[in-house]
């Protein structure tokens, strides 16, 4: 009995020694997989460095082109607000030589329209006077005094 638990003993013993073996093989590739996953992980921080750098420049170079362009932009619209005051004067100046003329013509009109209304009450007043002087006169001669 004895014997055959020792035999059963050096059976586990046996087993366990060819488990540890594989266990060994498996901690050695998982070595190897854990060495490969190192380097790749250097490449990809080197990766993720290099792309940090370049989103660096080109936000740095965007930065700088937008405040090209504000600066750009500003100006023009300096200018414009400059060209829009010197139309706006312009127009003015033009206005109020359009309202003079138009209020000397309007003066001018006014006296002739005067001159013509006064000629046309004296002429009306002469007619009047002469159909006066006629029906006094056909008057008159109805009376016989004349």
């Amino acid at each position: 009995m004895a014997a055959l638990m020792e035999e059963d003993v050096e059976d586990r013993v046996a087993k366990l020694e060819s488990d540890v073996g594989y266990i060994r093989s498996d901690i050695s590739d998982m070595k190897l997989d854990i060495r490969g996953l190192r380097d790749a992980m250097g490449h990809v921080k080197e990766d993720v460095a290099s792309l940090r750098d370049e989103v660096h420049q080109s936000h740095a170079a965007l930065r700088d082109e937008l405040q090209k362009g504000d600066a750009s932009l500003r100006q023009d619209i300096v200018t414009l607000r400059d060209e829009v005051r010197q139309g706006n004067a312009a127009l003015r100046d033009e206005m109020h030589q359009s309202n003079a003329a138009l209020r000397h013509e309007m003066h001018q009109g006014d006296a002739s329209l005067r001159h013509e209304i006064t000629r046309a009450a004296l002429s009306n007043k002469i007619w009047m006077l002469l159909l006066i002087a006629a029906v006094l006169g056909v008057m008159a001669h109805g009376f016989k005094w004349l």
